[in-house]
């Protein structure tokens, strides 16, 4: 309940850069942006499935369980690259890095991108899977579940066509981020489903 909230904070934060904080504080968060997340996941799968329990849930939830887990191989794998690149930089000015170093950096740095997009191809299939199964009910489920069918759709077909290079960096539009509105409307469901649970056994 307070872990969910506050790694999407933490995530729109990394994404449009708010607010400034340490480089030891914000390698700890986006480190355990993964791992709370598949956390998560597996509770609101546990959840739905007592009320929305299908084959397309379950499929969904697996695939989203890998996308976090190449969240955090990407942003480890980023980070290493960064700090790698920095260190041989040393006391020089980007622009005044060797071509050589420049042409190497942006190589390996490829390698980080690819995985980003593998991370978006799992996240956005798991998005569309269980918005499938809850869009098919009414009211506030049809809408949450009509939110997540577009948006990742969306991301997902911007990530194919824009590949190799990132929407954003391609002068599209980095869904990633609209993607968050959907974990709220879940994360309010979820407590909707729980709430409704606990007043039936009483």
């Amino acid at each position: 309940g307070i872990l969910g909230p506050a790694i999407l904070l933490a995530y729109l934060n990394f994404a449009f850069g708010w607010v400034l904080l340490s480089q030891r504080l914000s390698l700890v968060l986006a480190f355990a942006i993964g791992p709370v997340a598949i956390w998560g996941t597996l509770a609101i799968y546990e959840s739905f499935m007592r009320v929305f329990g299908s084959f397309a849930l379950r499929v969904g939830t697996i695939f989203l369980v890998i996308a976090f887990a190449l969240l955090t191989l990407m942003a480890t794998m980023q980070q290493a690259v960064f700090a790698e690149y920095q260190q041989l930089l040393g006391a020089m000015a980007p622009a005044e890095a060797p071509t050589s170093l420049k042409q190497s950096f942006a190589l390996v740095n490829r390698v980080q991108l690819g995985a980003d997009v593998a991370f978006d191809i799992f996240y956005a299939l798991g998005i569309i899977l269980i918005s499938i199964v809850i869009v098919r009910r009414r009211g506030f489920e049809r809408v949450v579940g009509a939110y997540g069918l577009v948006v990742a759709t969306g991301l997902l077909a911007l990530n194919i066509w824009f590949f190799p290079t990132p929407p954003a960096e391609a002068g599209s539009v980095d869904l990633g981020p609209a993607s968050i509105a959907w974990w709220v409307g879940l994360f309010v469901l979820d407590g909707r489903l729980n709430k409704r649970e606990v007043s039936d056994s009483a």
